[in-house]
C-alpha cells in the first residue's frame, strides 16, 4: 500500500472514530448548567470536532494528490520501514502514568512530572532551564486558563492536595 493509500485509510478511520466519539460525548456527557456556559461536554466535543476536521483534511489531501502520484516518481515507501515499538510503548506508559498520577497527586504535581518525563525520555532534552521552564510553564499556564479563567475543575490528588 502506498503512502497516499495509507493516508486515505487513516483519514477514513479517524473520521469514523471522531464521529463515534462525538456521538458518545453528546449522548453521555451532560451539557453546561446555563446557556452559554462551558460545561463538562465542551472540551471532549471540541476534541471530536477538531479530530474530524483534521481527518477530513488528511482524506481530502490524499484523494487530491492521487493523480499527481501517477506523474511523479514515488518517494521512499515508509511501509517497508520497521515499526518503532519502543517509543510507542514508552508513550503509552507515560500516558497511563499520567492518568494514575493525576488521580493520586493532582494536576499541579502530575503535569510537570509527566512533562519532564516526556521531554527527557522521548525528546532527549537535557537542558535544565528548558526542562524546568517547560514543565512549570505548561502547568502554570494550563492551571491559570482552566482553573482560574474558565472555572473548570482540575484534578486534586487523593494523596497530596495542593488545590
Amino acid at each position: 500500500m502506498t503512502n497516499r493509500n495509507h493516508n486515505a485509510v487513516l483519514g477514513l478511520l479517524l473520521l469514523t472514530l471522531s464521529g463515534i466519539w462525538t456521538w458518545l460525548v453528546m449522548s453521555t456527557i451532560p451539557a453546561g448548567f446555563g446557556e452559554g456556559d462551558i460545561g463538562p461536554r465542551a472540551f471532549p466535543l471540541i476534541f471530536g470536532l477538531f479530530l474530524a476536521a483534521l481527518a477530513a483534511l488528511l482524506l481530502a489531501q490524499s484523494l487530491r494528490h492521487r493523480s499527481d502520484q501517477r506523474t511523479r516518481t514515488a518517494p521512499d515507501d515508509p511501509a517497508g520501514s520497521p515499526i518503532l515499538w519502543l517509543p510507542a510503548a514508552l508513550l503509552l506508559i507515560e500516558i497511563s502514568a499520567y492518568g494514575f498520577l493525576l488521580e493520586k497527586l493532582g494536576f499541579v504535581l502530575a503535569t510537570p512530572l509527566v512533562v519532564l518525563a516526556v521531554m527527557g525520555l522521548n525528546l532527549r532534552i537535557r537542558a535544565p532551564k528548558l526542562l524546568l521552564g517547560m514543565s512549570i510553564g505548561t502547568t502554570l499556564i494550563c492551571w491559570i486558563i482552566f482553573e482560574k479563567a474558565l472555572g473548570i475543575y482540575l484534578a486534586h490528588g487523593s494523596w497530596i492536595n495542593l488545590g
